[in-house]
């Protein structure tokens, strides 16, 4: 659960796969990608949404819905996965690289939804073996791992939605 303020208001939020908890009420949510923006229906009201590019995703963005500017700050999480090891704001003010950069990372290629993960942590692995299904535009695409090593943590969980260049799985 987070809290996001935008426009001076507050509200109490939590994303979960394809619904929304916005003060105790959950809305049902589709988001479609397109060229520079996504097109995301809450609730049945049609959304053009523009977001910074993933790296500068943080607390205090700006994000256009439908053309306006709004600042977006949020405190916790948005959503039902695992909680980030640090935020994109403690690492800019010198508190360590963001997760991205972590060594041995195997990060999404494109944004979708992690449909299953097939290792565990402490699982030796192979360069090239599956290391979970990620569905991105109606379309199942295997993530493989880019050498051979020891999974060290698996940072998502299925049903996840990700952000293009997320880290999934640290392998060592």
């Amino acid at each position: 659960m987070a809290t996001v303020t935008i426009g001076g208001r507050k509200y109490e939020v939590e994303v979960r796969d394809d619904k929304v908890l916005v003060d105790g009420h959950e809305y049902p949510v589709k988001v479609r990608e397109e060229t520079g923006y996504a097109a995301v229906n809450a609730g049945g009201v049609a959304y053009r949404v523009q977001l910074p590019r993933a790296a500068e995703r943080q607390s205090g963005m700006t994000v256009e819905v439908d053309h306006r500017p709004f600042t977006f700050d949020y405190e916790g999480r948005l959503g039902g996965g695992p909680a980030p090891r640090e935020t994109r704001s403690s690492a800019a003010a010198g508190g360590g690289a963001p997760r991205a950069a972590v060594k041995g990372a195997v990060t999404a290629q494109i944004a979708g939804r992690v449909l299953s993960i097939k290792v565990s942590a402490g699982q030796s692995v192979a360069r090239g073996d599956v290391l979970l299904l990620l569905e991105a535009m109606k379309m199942e695409n295997e993530i493989k791992a880019p050498a051979d090593g020891v999974v060290k943590e698996i940072a998502v969980a299925e049903g996840t939605r990700v952000a293009e260049g997320e880290t999934l799985v640290i392998i060592e």
